[in-house]
């Protein structure tokens, strides 16, 4: 069974845009747009209504192929990336930040294998990793330098997916955690 596109005329969803948003900040990364044709696109991406415009925006904008389909290669300089939602995760991922931030969300994620290997470079910068409760994780091959790598996800279970998380931490951090519980803050409770 294989997804259609919705019709152009559709009304766009905040996934749809933030889909769209995310093929724009790959070609940013990867050199294809540059600071103000960024902006442009994002401004017409988060303003987009329906499926044609945001089409129009990302048309040229095709995602790049990094490494086969078991491979993946996010690169963010004086930026952010992120994937999050429902993304396939390759068995192998490489996060490279620099001066910036890198998160990759894997609560909502399609994952299909039994351990996931990120090769994580902070420099300056922050790769968060967000996982689901029960996953393994190994960050015994970091190697940090005025920096952090810390595990804050609860106990493993066992069977669970296992993240093994490898690379370098130069005055910045990787981080591994769950995904943080939202609090609801009533202005009139008072102790």
């Amino acid at each position: 069974m294989s997804l259609q596109q919705p019709p152009p005329g559709h009304r766009a969803s905040d996934n749809d845009r933030e889909r769209a948003a995310a093929v724009v900040q790959e070609a940013h990364t990867d050199g294809r747009l540059d600071f103000e044709e960024l902006d442009e696109r994002l401004t017409q991406v988060y303003s987009a209504k329906t499926q044609l415009e945001l089409r129009n925006a990302t048309a040229d904008l095709v995602p790049v192929a990094h490494g086969s389909a078991q491979e993946l290669t996010l690169r963010a300089r004086h930026s952010a990336q992120k994937r999050e939602g429902a993304w396939n995760v390759p068995e192998r991922l490489t996060a490279i930040a620099e001066h910036s931030s890198v998160k990759l969300d894997f609560t909502d994620a399609q994952v299909h294998w039994a351990e996931i290997h990120v090769d994580a470079h902070a420099v300056h910068s922050s790769v968060v990793m967000v996982i689901p409760e029960g996953w393994i994780v190994d960050l015994d091959r970091v190697d940090v330098q005025h920096s952090s790598a810390r595990n804050k996800a609860g106990p493993p279970r066992p069977g669970a997916v296992r993240l093994r998380v490898t690379g370098e931490a130069r005055h910045g951090s990787v981080v591994v955690r769950h995904p943080r519980k939202r609090h609801w803050w009533w202005p009139w409770y008072s102790k």
